[in-house]
């Protein structure tokens, strides 16, 4: 059973993970920083929605690129 999709972003800091998903009518992302000096991923950095899936994984590249450039 598919219940949503991991992008990961290869990034100076680390790899950004965002678990893409449903969550009733729209879309919902949790962008996590997987990096050596963290231990385990705690609470999401950011959380983003949207109305569709392409809608949200824009949202989701967007977000990365501003705040995790290559």
């Amino acid at each position: 059973m598919k219940t949503g999709r991991l992008l990961k972003f290869h990034r100076r800091v680390g790899e950004v993970h965002a678990y893409l998903y449903r969550d009733g009518p729209g879309f919902r992302a949790s962008v996590y920083l997987m990096a050596p000096e963290r231990s385990a991923p705690q609470e999401p950095l950011k959380r983003i929605e949207a109305a569709t899936e392409p809608d949200l994984e824009l949202a989701v590249r967007a977000y990365v690129d501003e705040h995790f450039p290559k």
